[in-house]
């Protein structure tokens, strides 16, 4: 086979043969990374036959939006449709809101057809003589937090779910925790609350744990559910003393880390309990019966695939842990379509119904939390997080599997903080699959993100413009860049963002091409300015150059706090002949002088151990910023030393399980976090 002739089809195909590493060295994609990626695009180049039809399929110029009767445009732009009909022919079109009018076409170049701009976001149907084609208009950028907040600045706070305690949560951090530190924050002056994944995880499986490792994008994590907000209290009582439950749960809410070992299946035990009273004869809540009773008569297609998966995996797994993956399950049970499969829904069907009942009680837990947060005064609520991708032995693998790209991974090139690469282990769309289907895939996934918040954090935006994947089984050198059609995705990003009034926030750190950052701007896609990530060749951007439309953070959930940082939390010994501490301390003179010249600190440096003078300064630093929104990491708020999650690391660290110190609602009290609070904005009028 011809390695000229792979090449060109994988350019056709939108994989980058090339690749430059972070030396500035040109680099060769393999032959055998080349024909692993296309074969996931469903573009075989094993012989010289596949390669030549390959080539011949993408080179016949296959056209998806014909295909799929889908486009998009943007509001003001004309409209091309992949139709063949003269200029000049009358098509009715149908508003998203229902109302009807008639519209010309003209002919475009190339002979293509075009019809007039539309003046208003949204779905319209165009009616042809061969059918519908809807045609997905965007408005010009998303929704910002400038316009909901009418040009003036705020802030918000961005908290792990799990680290917040409330009475009664059995050791993992729920939605209540999240209502009651919203309403805390919105009474100290916060409009936004940014919140950890929520997705889907393995109900069957404790161990897994990381929210940014989902089985499905799609529906959410049952462990954050929050009984009270729909349940009566007394009901839950009852259940948790009949059940014998509350010891434990006392032990393990007083734990200093999440034991997601013990707390998992404690919590599956008392939302068991749960389900069975809500529908036990003569039931203490009987609205609440009658109301899930509605949602599971009309569970849709997706949420029924997704509790049939839950109840399978946990059937598989207890054959063996080879059974972690779907794909390595007996042939009918990897088809969800086969007759086995629904033989086994019929024969579980209590079982099915329980895991509805999950992602109903999940689901209003979610909207209580963000109602408390919007009536205690915030403009925007909750910001929920939108995962890269998704496990590849999960729900949404196994339910959707023409949708995903099997048998590649999710990573990143090389680059100075990782010699090697990397591969996470989560899949991800298809972009041949996605224009085949109307794009319907990602805007589930984004309506799921969205249903319940004002505003949405897109993980590793760049993703949407391209991505680099690793084949199964090689190393994370072995990838290469797939492009993706950034330009539909982010006019859905805007019409979303539109339809739900939520602003979007794009994580746009690490590598990035040029010009990505402005193209960001340009969509209304607020990205991230990350005080120890501002950095020039001897010190730090001055705060009044950051960019406004960006979100000014003091750190990450990937970064040690501040005071952390400054304390030298993070430094361990190593063998490497780098003085370490010598490095730090050198740092630290430089973010002071920093401070000082930004007027926001005054004096000597401060020791290593004295941090409380460093938190207020770094607050202070992004709140001269001109970013109109500035969201501060709980851990900076509270000035301690916590890092939620260490990259590169799995069991080494406590990663994803760390819990604050007090009640949720009582976080905020000490004056210390007050007075950082105050830098960024005042309370509301009637708060203390």
């Amino acid at each position: 086979m011809s390695d000229d002739t792979l090449r060109q089809l994988a350019r056709r195909a939108g994989i980058a043969p090339h690749w430059t590493d972070q030396t500035g060295a040109d680099r060769d994609v393999s032959p055998d990374s080349l024909r692993a990626i296309l074969r996931a695009l469903d573009l075989h180049a094993d012989s010289d036959a596949a390669l030549r039809n390959s080539l011949a399929l993408v080179e016949s110029g296959s056209d998806a939006t014909a295909a799929s009767r889908f486009t998009t445009a943007r509001v003001g732009g004309q409209v091309g449709l992949p139709l063949s009909a003269p200029a000049g022919t009358r098509f009715e079109v149908t508003l998203e809101g229902g109302s009807h009018r008639v519209v010309t076409s003209q002919e475009g170049f190339g002979g293509a057809l075009m019809l007039p701009a539309f003046d208003e976001p949204g779905y319209h149907t165009v009616h042809t003589e061969d059918g519908a084609f809807t045609v997905a208009t965007a408005p010009e950028r998303c929704i910002t937090f400038a316009d909901l907040n009418g040009g003036a600045p705020g802030f918000g706070l961005a908290a792990q779910i799990y680290s917040l305690r409330t009475q009664g949560d059995g050791g993992i951090g729920n939605f209540a925790g999240v209502a009651s530190l919203g309403r805390a924050a919105a009474a100290r002056g916060a409009d936004a609350l940014a919140i950890s994944p929520v997705h889907a995880l393995y109900g069957a499986e404790a161990g897994h744990f990381s929210p940014y490792s989902p089985s499905t994008r799609l529906f959410y994590n049952p462990l954050h559910a929050n009984p009270a907000a729909v349940l009566p209290e007394d009901m839950l009582l009852h259940v948790i003393a009949e059940a014998g439950l509350g010891d434990e749960m006392a032990r393990l809410s007083a734990l200093p880390q999440v034991d997601w070992l013990a707390a998992t299946p404690l919590r599956q035990r008392l939302l068991r309990a749960l389900f069975d009273a809500l529908r036990s004869p003569g039931s203490a809540a009987e609205p609440a019966r009658m109301e899930f009773e509605r949602a599971l008569a009309e569970a849709s297609p997706l949420l029924k695939s997704h509790a049939i998966f839950e109840v399978l995996h946990a059937a598989q797994l207890r054959q063996g842990p080879k059974a972690w993956s779907w794909r390595n399950w007996d042939a009918p049970y990897r088809d969800p379509d086969s007759p086995e499969v629904a033989a086994f829904a019929a024969e579980h069907e209590d079982a099915v119904a329980y895991q509805i009942f999950l992602q109903w009680l999940t689901a209003r837990s979610y909207g209580d939390a963000q109602r408390a947060c919007r009536e205690a005064g915030m403009k925007v609520g909750l910001i929920a997080d939108l995962a890269i991708g998704m496990d590849g032995s999960g729900s949404h693998a196994w339910s959707r599997q023409h949708e995903v790209l099997g048998g590649l991974s999710i990573g990143a090139p090389p680059d100075y903080y990782s010699a090697e690469g990397q591969s996470w282990g989560l899949t991800t769309f298809s972009p041949r699959g996605l224009a085949a289907s109307g794009f319907a895939p990602f805007i589930e996934t984004l309506r799921a993100s969205l249903r319940h918040v004002g505003g949405i954090r897109i993980d590793h935006v760049m993703g949407m413009s391209r991505l680099w994947l690793v084949p199964e089984g090689a190393s994370a050198l072995d990838g290469a860049y797939v492009t993706f059609p950034s330009e539909t995705l982010f006019r859905l990003v805007a019409l979303e963002s539109w339809r739900h009034k939520a602003i979007v926030i794009g994580e746009d750190l690490g590598t990035l091409p040029d010009g990505f950052r402005d193209y960001l701007r340009e969509q209304g896609v607020a990205g991230l300015r990350v005080l120890r990530f501002e950095r020039i060749e001897h010190g730090y951007i001055a705060p009044e150059q950051w960019d406004a439309g960006a979100a000014a953070l003091t750190s990450t959930h990937d970064l040690v706090s501040t005071a952390g940082w400054w304390a030298g939390a993070d430094i361990e010994p190593a063998d490497d002949g780098i003085d370490h501490e010598g490095v730090r301390a050198w740092e630290r003179g430089i973010l002071w002088g920093a401070f000082q010249q930004a007027s926001v600190a005054q004096g000597e440096r401060p020791a290593p151990q004295d941090t409380a003078p460093v938190v207020d300064a770094a607050v202070r630093y992004i709140a001269r910023t001109p970013c109109t929104l500035k969201l501060l990491p709980i851990e900076d708020a509270l000035g301690i030393e916590t890092q939620p999650n260490v990259p590169g690391t799995t069991t080494e660290k406590p990663n994803w399980r760390h819990r604050l110190d007090g009640d949720a609602s009582t976080l905020l009290d000490d004056e210390a976090v007050q007075r950082r609070l105050a830098y960024l904005g005042q309370p509301r009028k009637g708060d203390a």
